[in-house]
């Protein structure tokens, strides 16, 4: 498997090695969005997933792939939370050392679950900072740096998740997902063009870290004006140089931005239904009233990407006091 080469094989491939690791949640028909929009929406809840979120799928792939040597040294990673938590679950079953790097305001959740699984935690100010650090000490102590989504086996990754979709759904048009740095979305992507060309995929990102919708436009990388959003895993910078633009950018048929408002309207949403939702994971329900009659006659999935918010930050978001 290349960088610029990730085919449909090797999206299998991946499934096949961590299907023992993971969940396949069947997708569940939505009642409610269905009316609400024309269309059979169906609701593909990662949210359900092994540690709350898509992203195990990602780092065992990697784990799995990587020589014995440079495993028995250890995996980083900088994280605003699920990518780490998904690598050090995939650590502890493969008894891989992981680093987590996170930034100082990371969901009191999501450092829980990492003490949980028992990963080495280091605090910087922000995410960047993480970033950098975790490249700098991946390279002097040996350590196998994990990006959330500019890696290869992460995209092949990404891919099994519309390999699932496509055997619970197999006349699926439409699937929305969530776009943050892009690994879920262009591994989808290149997993469901490569079986149906006509499948559209439309990605979904938050207006205040709109940097994929921005590339897209404009057909190329260049800086974006960035904001704090409470969606922290669809935000912060993208480097230029990942290997997920130009696959997204010829696969993708369309990208969404969404406000935090629609995002908060969506975690609301999810919770009438039962479903605790965190805000990135709320992004592809949040574009649904955006998109209005284009849905209608539609057989459409909409992935919800990740569950892991604090009580105190989900009541906070809510708009309710905290006791």
């Amino acid at each position: 498997m290349s960088q610029f080469n990730i085919t449909l094989q090797d999206i299998k491939e991946a499934k096949d090695r961590i299907d023992e690791f993971i969940r396949h949640i069947p997708l569940e028909y939505n009642r409610e969005f269905s009316r609400l929009s024309g269309a059979d929406v169906y609701l593909k809840l990662e949210n359900l997933q092994v540690t709350g979120s898509f992203k195990p799928r990602g780092a065992l792939n990697k784990l799995l792939t990587l020589e014995k040597t440079k495993r028995e040294l250890g995996v980083i990673a900088p994280s605003a939370g699920n990518h780490g938590i998904g690598l050090a679950y995939a650590a502890k079953q493969l008894n891989v050392p992981a680093y987590v790097y996170l930034p100082d305001d990371a969901d009191q959740s999501k450092v829980k679950a990492l003490e949980e699984y028992r990963a080495s935690i280091t605090f910087f100010d922000s995410i960047e900072d993480a970033r950098l650090s975790a490249m700098k000490d991946a390279k002097e102590k040996g350590y196998t740096f994990l990006s959330a989504y500019n890696d290869p086996a992460v995209i092949a990754a990404g891919g099994t998740v519309g390999l699932e979709i496509l055997e619970d759904l197999s006349q699926v048009d439409t699937v929305i997902t969530c776009l943050g740095g892009g690994g879920l979305t262009a591994g989808i992507c290149l997993a469901l063009k490569a079986v149906n060309p006509n499948i559209e995929v439309w990605g979904v990102t938050t207006k205040k870290s709109p940097t994929f919708a921005v590339w897209h436009k404009n057909g190329k990388v260049g800086p974006v004006s960035l904001q704090t959003s409470i969606a922290e895993g669809l935000s912060g910078p993208i480097e230029p140089e990942t290997i997920t633009f130009p696959i997204i950018q010829q696969h993708i048929n369309r990208i969404i931005t969404v406000t935090e408002k629609e995002i908060i309207d969506a975690m609301k949403a999810m919770l009438n239904f039962q479903y605790i939702v965190e805000p990135s994971g709320a992004a592809g329900i949040a574009s649904l009233n955006k998109i209005g009659d284009e849905m209608k006659g539609r057989k459409v999935v909409v992935l919800v990407t990740g569950r892991n918010i604090s009580w105190s930050r989900l009541n906070s978001i809510m708009g309710e006091s905290t006791q």
